[in-house]
């Protein structure tokens, strides 16, 4: 195992702890997240908000089991997650909102858990014989 699958997987641990709060938010106060974001409180914005809570919770699930897989299972989820967390990332920056404290703390986690994993990914490629 390489240093940066090794760190990977700390990562995905990180990254479940993260997206696991979230999705208890979204499920539980939607209309508190929504406002926080910036968007409205309506009916289809806290179903949409749970809706989003139950896939982060399926994902937080996968990423908490996965980071005990073999290192190559482990690096196709970053490759995973590179492209879950940055489809999140360009999501939260086009939010049709105001900027909120809330919102630039998202896009600053998916951001930086984006980056890590690709320069760890990168490493790794170098590293892995």
């Amino acid at each position: 195992m390489t240093n940066a699958t090794r760190l990977i997987r700390i990562v995905l641990a990180l990254g479940s702890a993260v997206f696991f709060v979230s999705a208890l938010f979204l499920l539980l106060a939607p209309g508190m997240f929504a406002t926080a974001l910036g968007l409205p409180d309506s009916d289809a914005v806290d179903w949409s908000m749970r809706m989003i809570g139950a896939c982060l919770l399926g994902l937080s699930g996968q990423m908490w089991l996965v980071r005990r897989a073999g290192d190559a299972s482990v690096r196709a989820a970053a490759g995973v997650m590179i492209v879950a967390g940055g489809t999140m990332t360009i999501l939260t920056l086009v939010i049709p909102a105001d900027w909120t404290p809330v919102r630039w703390a998202y896009l600053a986690f998916g951001g930086i858990f984006v980056i890590v994993y690709v320069v760890l990914l990168l490493a790794g490629g170098r590293t892995r014989q």
